[in-house]
């Protein structure tokens, strides 16, 4: 989980940086940085109630210990894949000529790629949010004794938290390590996509360790019917 908050920690920085070095211009209107952003609510909007009825309507007994595990496990990998399709961007961007865009007063040269090309990171990492953190949600209301319920979610709370402050402690000794080249100042003249990939790959590793880990408590018989002991008090 710490992990995956750090993925959601990058959208004001790295994915905003590659947003302000693209090109905002739509038909004379400049678009505001943050209107990327929007894309990444819409998984919310469409997969929630569709998850919903999926899991309540049509299949009611599967939303077991397995249905969340997969839930937080696929949001994961999404996660994983939007980092690494924000390095693969970065360097598609780097192939289109410069223009000139005005931004905050200021005339700054940037890549004449669309910011649109953009969408496809940002959705993926708002399908990673949309399908972890409800997941968890129910797993602190369902499997998780009523008389610590209230401690793990601040716990979940400060595990965020930490993510973040993780995210910034990282991008601080990455940039201090490869000397400004893997986080440049000027995207044109580093390599921003040698830190996504990186990023990408302690998020697997991560993935890998989650599943080695929670598939023993979710997947076998005896500690599915210790949780549900465990819901009944």
């Amino acid at each position: 989980y710490v992990f995956f908050s750090c993925c959601l920690a990058h959208i004001p920085s790295g994915y905003y940086l590659q947003t302000m070095n693209s090109n905002l211009n739509l038909d004379g209107f400049l678009l505001p940085i943050a209107v990327m952003n929007v894309t990444s609510i819409l998984p919310l909007l469409i997969l929630a109630p569709c998850m919903e009825y999926f899991s309540t309507c049509l299949f009611p007994s599967k939303r077991d210990g397995p249905f969340l595990l997969a839930c937080i496990l696929a949001g994961q990998l999404s996660a994983a894949l939007s980092v690494m399709v924000a390095g693969f961007f970065e360097i598609h961007r780097k192939h289109f000529p410069p223009v000139e865009q005005l931004r905050s007063g200021k005339i700054l040269t940037v890549s004449s790629m669309p910011c649109f090309h953009l969408v496809l990171q940002y959705v993926l990492l708002g399908v990673a949010e949309t399908l972890v953190n409800p997941a968890f949600s129910v797993i602190s209301s369902r499997f998780v004794p009523s008389t610590i319920r209230g401690t793990l979610m601040n716990f979940l709370t400060l595990f965020n938290g930490f993510g973040c402050f993780m995210g910034a402690l990282l991008v601080e000794l990455v940039y201090l390590i490869s000397e400004g080249n893997w986080f440049p100042n000027a995207l044109d003249k580093g390599n921003l996509e040698s830190f996504f990939f990186f990023l990408a790959s302690l998020t697997l590793l991560n993935v890998l360790g989650f599943w080695s880990i929670s598939q023993s408590f979710f997947i076998n018989p005896y500690n599915k019917k210790f949780f549900s002991s465990l819901y009944k008090i």
